[in-house]
């Protein structure tokens, strides 16, 4: 484990959970260490993995700032661990999948200097799909400010919600939005992100209700419901209307 306290303060810390998950960590970690200069620290929380993530973290610890092997309560318990031991202005999460694309740091270093609390920039989904970040009424509904892409101010961010299996960032930054946190959106595009993992299962769908119920209510979430079966229908009828024109 590098504990290493630094002089100064990097702008950024990268902060990475993982389970288990050393084959994908590898590209990761390959893509975050080419970014890596006096600004940024980079940081792995890692799960009590049985499959050589522990191997691969003593192998490259020369190249990161901070790691530990333990058990914890899950990605949000691992999460936390990561802000605690976090050194920079501010925070960005990639897990083992993602891929780091860019550091925007002059973008960053202009954010500071506004006392900016959030800065959103866009991600590239499956390697086909851009996500672009948008905030306002939107948010109230569904998570518009993507994780891979969003930096938090490390000294305004409260830290997850660790009963949360999946959607602990829309609770966030639902959290953020209700408390009138500051933000600035950039449609630059920052990070690469696989979209097949647990937050992408249906089976966790719940807690979009249960964030959006803590936050803004029920009636909220009433609206939230019919939102997402609006696009439900639409997503069926443009497929409809695709697979009908390549019958033609």
């Amino acid at each position: 484990m590098q504990s290493d306290v630094r002089p100064v303060s990097p702008l950024v810390s990268i902060i990475t959970v993982v389970f288990n998950a050393a084959h994908e960590l590898v590209p990761l970690m390959d893509s975050v260490f080419v970014q890596l200069n006096d600004q940024i620290e980079f940081l792995i929380i890692d799960g009590g993995s049985k499959d050589g993530t522990l191997e691969l973290l003593k192998a490259s610890e020369s190249r990161i700032d901070y790691w530990v092997s333990e058990r914890d309560r899950g990605i949000y318990d691992a999460m936390n661990k990561g802000i605690a031991a976090a050194q920079g202005e501010y925070l960005l999460h990639l897990n083992a999948g993602d891929k780091l694309l860019t550091v925007p740091l002059e973008a960053l270093k202009t954010c500071s200097e506004k006392n900016i609390d959030v800065a959103s920039f866009a991600v590239l989904i499956d390697s086909e799909k851009i996500f672009r970040p948008r905030t306002g009424f939107l948010l109230t509904l569904e998570n518009t400010w993507h994780h891979q892409g969003t930096f938090y101010r490390r000294a305004i961010h409260p830290g997850y919600d660790p009963n949360y299996r999946v959607f602990g960032d829309m609770c966030l930054n639902q959290k953020m939005f209700k408390e009138g946190r500051s933000v600035q959106l950039f449609d630059s595009v920052i990070a690469e992100h696989r979209d097949d993992g647990i937050s992408n299962s249906r089976r966790n769908f719940g807690e979009v209700y249960k964030a959006i119920r803590s936050n803004f209510g029920w009636l909220r979430v009433l609206l939230a419901f019919l939102w997402y079966k609006y696009k439900g229908l639409r997503y069926r009828l443009r497929t409809f209307l695709y697979r009908a024109k390549l019958n033609e």
